[in-house]
């Protein structure tokens, strides 16, 4: 039974839809675990494994980008060396409250992590020096793919969102909309962390600036005719490229769109 995806549908005040409850993504090896506190240095803690309750499809959605990460990890590992994806941290899953963690299709990721010298703290890691910053562009992009809505703290509308990555699908992986809050301020991210557009404004508003990124990573990943807001297929190949680069910690224009040997880019 899916989850309702209709404004209506969410106007109820139950929490009855059917869920599951696993402390793995993907794999039983890829283990989930509770962010339980802050250390000295604001990364997050998180002791131990631990189990969440979810609705069954945003498990397989979220299984689908752990094993996404994983990919990018083993082809364009940092330093360029292979990375296997370790585990995940997670605030929460299904609460009963208001919006779509009530029906369990909302996750709140708060760590993905390939090793204790290659991880992405989602409390820091946005704001931090710029290969991190790109790591965590690379995830942000890898989560799009695979889940309609992606706030994180640059997209961030009531202010919470500074210390987690929230994904729902509530819209689902479609070609990119720069009406779309979510898909404008990946592209201006990666235009600035990236295309080296370093006073572009990551604020969700494709105006005249956002054009000229666009535009500079257009060229940079050679991508000619391929419109990211023409089809979910066109997005995706943008998305990998996006993931392929910060990853990796390179320029925008390492890769290109035609890299399909090592590509992480498995459909939704």
């Amino acid at each position: 039974m899916p989850f309702p995806s209709s404004g209506k549908a969410f106007a109820s005040s139950s929490c009855e839809l059917p869920d599951i409850t696993r402390d793995w993504l993907h794999d039983t090896v890829w283990k989930t675990r509770y962010r339980t506190a802050f250390g000295g240095d604001g990364l997050g803690v998180h002791p131990s494994v631990t189990s969440f309750t979810m609705h069954e499809e945003a498990h397989v959605q979220a299984g689908k980008l752990v094993r996404d990460l994983h990919d990018l990890g083993q082809a364009y590992g940092y330093a360029g060396v292979p990375r296997a994806y370790q585990w995940t941290g997670l605030a929460g899953a299904k609460v009963c409250k208001p919006g779509y963690h009530r029906y369990g299709a909302a996750l709140d990721f708060t760590r993905f992590d390939w090793g204790p010298d290659c991880f992405v703290d989602t409390a820091v890691h946005g704001r931090a020096r710029r290969y991190l910053r790109r790591r965590y562009l690379a995830v942000i992009a890898m989560c799009r793919k695979h889940f309609g809505t992606v706030l994180h703290l640059h997209h961030d509308p009531d202010g919470s969102h500074w210390n987690h990555i929230h994904v729902d699908r509530g819209r689902k992986a479609v070609a990119a909309d720069w009406d779309y809050q979510t898909d404008t301020t990946i592209i201006q991210w990666a235009a600035r962390d990236l295309a080296g557009i370093t006073d572009m404004a990551i604020d969700g508003d494709f105006g005249p600036q956002t054009e000229e990124g666009f535009k500079a990573l257009r060229d940079a990943f050679r991508t000619g005719d391929v419109d990211p807001a023409a089809s979910s297929a066109n997005f995706r190949i943008w998305l990998d490229l996006i993931g392929r680069h910060g990853m990796a910690d390179k320029d925008a224009g390492e890769y290109r769109a035609d890299t399909r040997a090592k590509a992480a880019g498995r459909d939704e």
